[in-house]
């Protein structure tokens, strides 16, 4: 079974004004004004909770999305979150055009325009008050295979999808995350690549796309954040051997990737943010099936943590963060082609 590899958006130093994050697929951590950046700052963006009467370390369950999926990307732009595609119960597993918006603020949910075509294992970020999709397989079934060079910019304002230059190499099942005014999309796979092992980059500025150093060896299935403006490469696996607990971090401008702590878990098919300063991984599979445990690691030591384990084990979910609180969205609750509506929040310390 294939699962997704999350999408995020991270904060960075210096982001452009209206960038947002997931965790994206993370988690793009801009503001549409400088005022809702000095909001942010201060614990959250303008219509999400506040964070009086949050418990810390626990999880919350919230209510259920419109949708049961799996294998679907996330990103949140401004105070909501998007869930993008993947594989949906109601077309009996087949690929997801579906688009549904949580208001982080209310917890309702609403549908949003639909794809320009189905897709699982896409890459989801946000930016410049905007929704981005790139890559993915657009095959019906789980198959693995018609990965895709597509991007896609949905606009919340107009309610419109935009065909963008497609990426230099098709791939799904990769990491995303935006740092300052770039597009960072590293790992996944293709119809021709068992893994990939390289780092496509696009500045919304000049609308163009160039490739960065490669990572240390190709996985597939990895998870991807950014934190203080340094983009992180987590886990993943590759046919024939397994599940990895390896992280690389790349910092932009440098010549290569660099290695740090090795993850607690060796994981696949799950999502990480930043939040609260630190890099949390939710989610995924492994030989025993989903997990539950929630790992967090700091930046500034380089050493990983425990935090509450997530109720409801997925995979295939979707993840963002805004300040201190993660949203955990639909998912797989078993290996193999599972699907929920679960939705459950999380205060990290």
């Amino acid at each position: 079974m294939v699962v997704l590899a999350v999408v995020l958006v991270a904060r960075g130093s210096g982001s452009h004004p209206g960038s947002t994050g997931t965790g994206g697929q993370g988690a793009a951590h801009g503001a549409a004004t400088a005022g809702a950046r000095a909001s942010h700052r201060s614990g959250s963006t303008p219509g999400v909770p506040s964070l009086t009467g949050i418990p810390v370390d626990r999880w919350l369950t919230l209510g259920s999305s419109t949708l049961s999926r799996g294998e679907v990307s996330a990103a949140r732009v401004g105070s909501s979150a998007y869930v993008v595609g993947g594989f949906s119960a109601a077309s009996g597993g087949q690929s997801s055009a579906a688009v549904e918006r949580l208001d982080l603020g209310s917890g309702r949910w609403s549908t949003s325009a639909p794809l320009p075509r189905p897709l699982n294992h896409m890459s989801t970020a946000g930016y410049g008050g905007d929704l981005y999709v790139v890559g993915g397989y657009s095959q019906a079934a789980d198959t693995s295979a018609g990965a895709v060079r597509s991007f896609w910019k949905f606009s919340p304002a107009t309610g419109h999808w935009t065909q963008m230059p497609d990426a230099p190499v098709a791939r799904a099942a990769a990491g995303a995350a935006v740092i300052d005014h770039r597009l960072y999309v590293a790992g996944g796979r293709n119809d021709a690549n068992s893994t990939l092992s390289s780092l496509a980059v696009f500045d919304f500025d000049s609308g163009r796309w160039s490739l960065g150093p490669p990572l240390h060896h190709g996985r597939e299935h990895v998870a991807a954040a950014a934190a203080g403006g340094v983009l992180y490469l987590l886990g993943g696996r590759a046919l024939g051997q397994g599940n990895f607990t390896d992280v690389e971090r790349y910092r932009p401008g440098d010549s290569a990737w660099q290695s740090v702590a090795s993850m607690p878990v060796a994981r696949a098919g799950f999502q990480a943010v930043e939040a609260s300063g630190r890099v949390v991984v939710v989610g995924g599979e492994g030989p025993a099936g989903t997990i539950a445990q929630v790992d967090a690691l700091d930046p500034a030591t380089g050493r990983w943590s425990q935090l509450r384990s997530m109720p409801t084990p997925r995979h295939g979910l979707g993840l963002v963060a805004d300040g201190p609180l993660v949203w955990a969205m639909e998912g797989g609750p078993q290996p193999g082609l599972t699907t929920s509506r679960v939705v459950e929040r999380l205060r990290v310390p």
